[in-house]
């Protein structure tokens, strides 16, 4: 199955979109821990981040959203709606909150802030990019992310939340990972490189499908096949 090699920064996107894709035990603490960040009850929610149950490693995030919930409002969203301490913006950043995570309405929590006045957020919640692209072309980019993820999981019949590229802007060394239920697999994006201009390198496949590996590159002009098989 493909994976982000040992070493790298990984950086998860979560795509699942119907609260049935997940597990119970999962589902509970997505739950738990969206109703703590709603409610501003930002001390649980620390306390639920901070869990290390080897059972549910993975299971929570300071990126997570309410499961089922189109609006896609994450922890840094809701600190920015309710004009919350600047310590827990500051707090959620050092947790890896994405800054320019947008929510299903396309807002990143600095617009959220900066529209309801809470103006001593707005310079905390502003993202700070190591890589430079202009808004047309990451439109593209990630439109054409959404295709290749859109082809390659239909059979599944999942509904599933398209990815974003800005958490790549943020971090351009690491390997964004998008693991699609009912997949065994995913796929692995990660900035090209030796390449004239902005270039996604994505590669998928399943640990059960044997020759269903894929690399392919992504520019603002299309998708290019680059590997078919082994990834």
């Amino acid at each position: 199955m493909v994976r982000p090699a040992p070493g790298e920064t990984r950086l998860s996107w979560d795509p699942v979109l119907d609260r049935a894709d997940l597990k119970p035990d999962v589902l509970a603490l997505r739950d738990a821990l969206s109703d703590a960040v709603e409610e501003g009850h930002w001390a649980h929610v620390a306390t639920l981040l901070d869990r290390t149950e080897d059972d549910l490693p993975s299971a929570l995030s300071a990126n997570a959203f309410r499961a089922g919930d189109d609006g896609g409002m994450a922890p840094l969203h809701h600190a920015a709606s309710q004009g919350a301490h600047p310590d827990v913006v500051d707090d959620l950043v050092a947790r890896g909150a994405w800054r320019t995570l947008r929510s299903g309405d396309g807002e990143t929590a600095e617009a959220i802030a900066r529209r309801l006045g809470h103006r001593d957020l707005v310079e905390r919640l502003r993202p700070e990019l190591a890589v430079a692209i202009d808004d047309e072309t990451l439109t593209d980019l990630e439109i054409f992310l959404w295709a290749l993820v859109d082809v390659r999981t239909w059979r599944l019949g999942r509904r599933l939340r398209p990815p974003q590229l800005g958490p790549l802007l943020e971090h351009p060394e690491a390997t964004m990972w998008i693991a699609v239920s009912g997949m065994y697999g995913g796929f692995a994006c990660r900035w090209a490189e030796d390449t004239t201009e902005p270039t996604l390198e994505v590669r998928s496949g399943s640990r059960v499908a044997g020759g269903s590996g894929r690399a392919h590159h992504i520019s603002g002009e299309g998708i290019e096949l680059v590997t078919r098989g082994l990834v």
